[in-house]
């Protein structure tokens, strides 16, 4: 009995530590200026639509998350994807949704902080970010491309003016060029 006992408190334990990372590994992502929010399907495919996506786009998602957009972006428009993301629990479970989807050889995930990694050559950026972390990233965003396309989910670019958009209920996906 008291080795149940004993192997039930190592099991709590280790439950209680794995939790503890979790956390730490949140809120690290929440003051980086991008928890991580799931984004609906619906969403993710009017963002793709709002971005006139065409197969073999390079499409990069800042933030990307469990990586849903990029998944979609490949899956569906036939594009391939840049993903980053600063937790690297959610870079982990973005790399096996992407494997358990078929895009391996169409999207690349990259653990780290999107205002510090290099930005490749891309067609169009996915963005779902806080306004002042929308802010800075636009800032870096300008300096890099000549050309682009932004897609930003629910929060506006405070130096490009909106070239269009789509609201579906209380969702606003916006688009910018230049």
């Amino acid at each position: 009995l008291t080795t149940v006992i004993l192997i039930f408190l190592i099991f709590l334990l280790v439950l209680a530590s794995l939790s503890l990372v979790v956390t730490f590994f949140i809120a690290a992502t929440m003051f980086s200026g991008a928890p991580w929010v799931a984004t609906r399907a619906t969403t993710v495919r009017a963002m793709c639509d709002l971005a006139k996506l065409k197969p073999d786009d390079r499409v990069l998602d800042l933030g990307c998350g469990d990586g849903s957009i990029l998944i979609t972006a490949a899956r569906e428009y036939g594009a391939f994807g840049i993903g980053v993301e600063l937790n690297p629990l959610l870079a982990y479970y973005a790399r096996f949704k992407m494997r358990r989807a078929g895009v391996q050889d169409r999207v690349h995930i990259i653990q780290g902080n999107m205002y510090d990694v290099e930005l490749p050559d891309v067609d169009c950026v996915m963005l779902y970010l806080l306004p002042k972390a929308t802010a800075r990233i636009e800032r870096r965003l300008k300096k890099r491309y000549l050309h682009l396309r932004v897609i930003s989910h629910g929060f506006q670019l405070q130096e490009t003016l909106e070239h269009s958009h789509n609201t579906q209920g209380k969702v606003t996906v916006r688009r910018y060029e230049w």
